[in-house]
């Protein structure tokens, strides 16, 4: 839930009288900012109280008299009506039957007076005789609305040790919010802080130092293991089938497909040869979707306590869900679940601790990418193999020619070698039926039989390597066959059409040869450069989400190229892909006779009403000039700035829009309202 949503909740409640309610957050500062503004909004008044400090504001200025939680609640009363209280750490005050029955008596009084008890702290458990007068909230770690608003203001900060000024595009700066997802705002600014040190530009190796900052979040855990991101695409041979399929479904977890409805992917299942890259893949998804990878054994969840396995399980995937968006990878796992097949002889807590982790996969609406890696499909069961658990079943088989050539040139370029040096088509070509780990194998050993010499590795040792590898193939070849043959029609190849490939590819190399072309046709240049059918950058960009519907995301484009802009101007150039005018309009939610606009469309209003509220979008108080003809059509009083009491009567106070947040914000111009207008 978001943080706008909460707050709209916890309102509902404090106007129906709820008497008590438990918030449980780390984020005390953040949640108590945004509670001041939503008892200012509701015009009552908000009292802190802490153990340390006692009642702020106190009653007759003496705070150090309510220190004590007894004689705060026994005065409780004593405050005018119309408050919240927000009682800070209140838990362990809570075992104590004496406070314990002070509360229920305060009930009643609570009630009559319109008063609220706010507990907020880390731990908030209720305590049995309140159950049914309290009401339990976990307030939710900040969206990605708000860790927008933190990555812009580390932007907009001085930092010393940054050599130039920080420049984010529009799909880099998604993206870094969606990285620091399960964190708090405090957390996320520390990372962005540290990320950003001594940089000039935003690198893969940026991402790769957030996702490492949610490492500690499961170093507690003895069942999951955080992977470090060190490969990437880049560092895979081939799969190219695989690689699109991965990278089409990554654009599910952007902002804009949620908004649109697009389901996130839930995961994939890859079955293959040993050593044709499944664990690479696994990581290399990670860090496509710059999500943290963490590793589960499912060997360690078993526990010889009866309960205890299945326990295990649920605190697993509930942390996963804490430190969501992530990939969770489960390699080998036909070994993991072996003996969960439900047959007669099944072993029930394997089949228990699965059917958990099955259900979950289906039903689980956090960002959890699963992927699974298997080398045989005996003893997986059909319910893990259906659709609906794994968007999709890859088959990953042995590389062909092409893919062979580029695993090679990769892991000679890892190591320092220049793949030009080497007759690398013709190392391909007698390496058929090679793993991608046996044609690693065959570098490092030509490494390793060179070393010492004077020439360094030569054609001559990556043969003899070659030569003296007995590939899997060949050793484990009925098992092999027999794995393609399942996989012919139920699996999806990571390589498409890789045996007909091999076919034109074989004849067009005997046909280079016989020519004497040394080079293939795949190495041969294009006759135009690709790079002349990019579009140019142009502050139009806007238009291409509004033409495809998505107003909120053209908006946000629309400011950020636009800096100070009003809204007359946004309906004016909005006015071609959405109704703009109408009869509603927007006013502070603080103090509705501050009017902001009027003359707008449910739809635009609701829009900008949203992308204000949720910090998206910032109001910045302007001169009426700055209206140009539009200043006439309010025909209200004028404003220059933020009035300390709230008006008696209607009047218009100018503001334009920005997407950089004030460095002394107003809680005031932080909330919007849409009102109707009379007829």
């Amino acid at each position: 839930m978001a943080t706008a949503d909460t707050l709209a909740q916890l309102k509902s409640r404090i106007l129906s009288h709820f008497s008590m309610m438990f918030l449980s957050t780390w984020e005390e500062e953040r949640w108590e900012a945004e509670l001041a503004a939503l008892a200012t909004e509701m015009d009552r008044g908000l009292v802190t109280w802490t153990v340390t400090r006692g009642a702020q504001p106190s009653l007759n200025g003496n705070a150090s008299a309510m220190i004590d939680a007894a004689e705060f609640l026994r005065h409780v009363p004593d405050f005018a009506s119309e408050q919240l209280f927000l009682l800070k750490d209140f838990h362990p005050h809570l075992v104590d039957p004496h406070i314990v029955r002070q509360l229920r008596d305060l009930v009643p009084v609570l009630i009559e007076q319109n008063k609220t008890l706010l507990f907020m702290g880390p731990e908030t458990e209720i305590p049995v005789e309140l159950q049914k007068d309290a009401l339990k909230f976990d307030l939710p770690l900040p969206g990605l609305d708000e860790l927008h608003t933190e990555l812009k203001g580390v932007l907009a900060s001085d930092n010393a040790h940054r050599p130039a000024p920080l420049s984010v595009t529009p799909e880099q700066e998604e993206r870094l919010v969606r990285t620091m997802l399960g964190l708090t705002a405090a957390q996320a600014r520390k990372s962005f802080q540290r990320a950003f040190l001594g940089r000039s530009e935003i690198d893969e190796e940026i991402y790769s130092q957030l996702i490492g900052e949610k490492k500690v979040m499961v170093q507690g855990s003895e069942m999951l293991e955080f992977q470090e991101l060190t490969e990437g695409v880049k560092d895979i041979g081939g799969l190219d089938g695989l690689k699109d399929w991965v990278a089409k479904r990554s654009l599910a977890f952007s902002e804009t497909a949620r908004k649109k409805g697009i389901p996130a992917p839930k995961g994939v299942l890859l079955l293959g040869v040993q050593g044709c890259g499944k664990s690479l893949t696994a990581r290399a998804i990670a860090k496509m979707l710059a999500f943290p990878l963490v590793r589960l054994d499912v060997a360690t969840l078993l526990s010889g306590d009866k309960g205890q396995s299945e326990k295990n399980m649920r605190d697993v995937l509930a942390l996963m869900e804490m430190i969501a968006p992530a990939v969770l990878w489960l390699d080998e796992i036909e070994k993991g679940f072996a003996g969960a097949n439900g047959e007669a002889g099944s072993d029930s807590t394997m089949v228990r601790i699965m059917g958990r982790f099955l259900t979950w996969m289906q039903e689980n609406p956090a960002p959890v990418f699963v992927v699974a890696t298997a080398n045989s499909v005996t003893g997986l069961p059909p319910e893990m193999l259906r659709r609906g658990r794994f968007d999709e079943l890859f088959f990953v088989d042995l590389p062909n020619y092409h893919e062979r050539k580029q695993i090679l040139e990769i892991h000679l370029r890892k190591r320092a070698f220049d793949p030009a040096a080497f007759d690398i088509a013709k190392l391909a070509e007698r390496s058929e039926g090679y793993s991608g780990a046996e044609l690693e194998q065959v570098v490092l050993a030509a490494m390793v039989e060179t070393y010492g010499s004077t020439d360094g590795i030569t054609q001559a040792a990556l043969e003899k390597a070659r030569e003296e590898t007995v590939p899997l193939s060949v050793t484990m070849e009925e098992k092999i066959f027999q794995l393609r043959e399942w996989a012919k029609g139920r699996c999806r190849p990571a390589t498409p059409d890789s045996r007909v490939l091999q076919m034109l590819e074989a004849e067009q190399r005997q046909k280079a040869e016989a020519a004497g072309d040394e080079h293939s046709l795949e190495d041969k240049p294009f006759a135009f450069d690709p790079t002349e059918l990019e579009p140019e950058e142009t502050n139009e960009e806007w238009k291409i989400p509004a033409q495809n519907g998505d107003v909120p995301a053209a908006l946000l484009e629309y400011v950020r190229t636009h800096d100070g802009v009003t809204i007359p101007q946004l309906q004016s150039d909005f006015a071609e892909f959405v109704a703009t005018t109408g009869e509603q309009g927007l006013a502070l939610r603080s103090d509705p006779n501050l009017i902001l606009w009027l003359g707008l469309s449910a739809e635009f209003a609701g829009e900008l009403s949203k992308l204000i509220s949720n910090k998206r979008l910032f109001l910045r108080i302007t001169d009426a000039s700055d209206f140009g003809d539009s200043e006439t059509e309010i025909k209200l009083p004028k404003l220059t700035a933020l009035p300390d009491n709230k008006v008696s009567k209607p009047a218009w106070l100018p503001t334009c829009l920005t997407d950089l947040a004030p460095d002394e914000p107003d809680s005031r111009l932080e909330r919007v309202a849409r009102m109707m207008l009379a007829k």
